[in-house]
């Protein structure tokens, strides 16, 4: 099983960041975020929560969209600049999921986020969601591509008990770890998503969800 607490351990070296993942995930990471990636659409105004290196950014941008994303790590967003310098339709902000709610209502037509929500507290995660429905407009989506916690008992414990040690690691190294998602189209749903599927694998979870057109 893929550990995302490595994750923490990656996030102090932001050069090598995407490189490490990808070994570390055996690519299952950069599979993710080109299936996140096949979500967008042409013209496709793009929010991206928490941005990290920009790897996701150049192929929504490479899919012709338009892309706003932030991250609370300059380090990482020096890298992303880097990496999207000169390109169009780009705007990078050093922000956190704060900033959110100064947003207009229904800008975005796509909000993406890959590998942050587990990062966040339960009540951080909320609001970014409750902001997230809120900013896209209707019929917008919401991508999402995360550790999910398993539902059935023995893949919970199983879960559990290989992350518990490397959970204590990254605490110990860092002074963080990461939290998987709980039922998450439940969550979404009730703060008005249509949840349209959720694709699990060995990988991230990859889960759409819409904000439903006005009555």
């Amino acid at each position: 099983m893929f550990s995302y607490v490595y994750m923490k351990l990656l996030e102090g070296r932001p050069r090598s960041y995407d490189r490490n993942m990808d070994r570390v995930s055996r690519g299952r990471v950069r599979r993710a975020k080109v299936a996140v990636a096949a979500e967008v659409r042409p013209d496709d105004r793009v929010l991206e929560i928490g941005c990290g290196t920009g790897e996701l950014v150049e192929l929504a941008v490479e899919r012709g969209a338009r892309v706003w994303g932030f991250d609370p790590s300059a380090a990482m967003l020096e890298v992303a600049r880097t990496r999207l310098e000169g390109a169009g339709g780009v705007e990078l902000s050093h922000a956190g999921v704060e900033c959110l709610d100064t947003l207009p209502e229904g800008q975005f037509d796509l909000v993406l986020a890959t590998l942050v929500l587990s990062e966040l507290s339960e009540d951080e995660r909320h609001f970014a969601l409750r902001q997230a429905h809120r900013v896209l407009a209707p019929g917008g989506r919401l991508v999402l591509a995360d550790e999910v916690r398993p539902e059935q008992p023995v893949a919970r414990w199983v879960h559990a008990a290989v992350r518990l040690p490397q959970s204590a690691a990254a605490v110990l190294l860092t002074g963080s770890t990461t939290h998987p998602l709980v039922e998450p189209t439940a969550e979404l749903s009730a703060l008005g998503f249509e949840v349209e599927r959720m694709e699990t694998g060995r990988g991230p979870t990859v889960i759409v969800a819409c904000r439903p057109e006005d009555p």
